[in-house]
């Protein structure tokens, strides 16, 4: 018998306990990528900063954060942060134990995954302020800044709603 919680969509946080190289970002999202199921994406951490923000050499580029590319699926994305925490929103609870074992796969350190309600469900006053009153996909409710560029800070991967 299937019931509701079965079918609704499920909201994770992997919290590992290090900072992740882009490699293995790359690798992890990856792997949980092909498990299937996914709905929504979201990287946090801190700003990998383009320049020297102070110090004596404060304004001269920082090279190692050029060009870091973060390849999922058909999509490759800049990263902007150092990747301290994923949110996840997956299609169900079917998939919990893939995204499990695909984090025990590519990292090599503790992490911890907690379930919880991360991801807006209803427009926010900057989603109303990016797309107005009638937003096309709910997948990107309060995801990115109303001043942002969308195709910079967002990418959809796939279409599985079959509209």
């Amino acid at each position: 018998m299937v019931t509701k919680s079965d079918t609704e969509p499920v909201q994770i946080e992997i919290f590992p306990r290090k900072f992740l190289k882009p490699e293995t970002a790359e690798c992890l999202l990856g792997e949980i990528y092909r498990e299937g199921g996914l709905v929504r994406i979201m990287i946090q951490g801190p700003n990998l900063p383009k320049a020297v923000p102070y110090g004596p050499g404060k304004g001269l580029p920082v090279d190692e954060n050029r060009d870091l590319l973060l390849k999922l699926g058909d999509q490759a994305l800049e990263l902007r942060v150092k990747v301290g925490r994923i949110w996840l929103e997956l299609e169900g609870e079917e998939y919990l134990e893939g995204v499990k074992a695909a984090c025990e796969r590519t990292l090599p350190f503790p992490f911890e995954i907690k379930r919880k309600r991360l991801f807006h469900t209803k427009p926010t006053v900057s989603d109303y302020a990016k797309y107005g009153s009638e937003i096309e996909d709910e997948r990107v409710l309060g995801l990115v800044d109303p001043k942002g560029k969308r195709e910079r800070d967002l990418a959809v991967l796939s279409d599985s709603r079959g509209d």
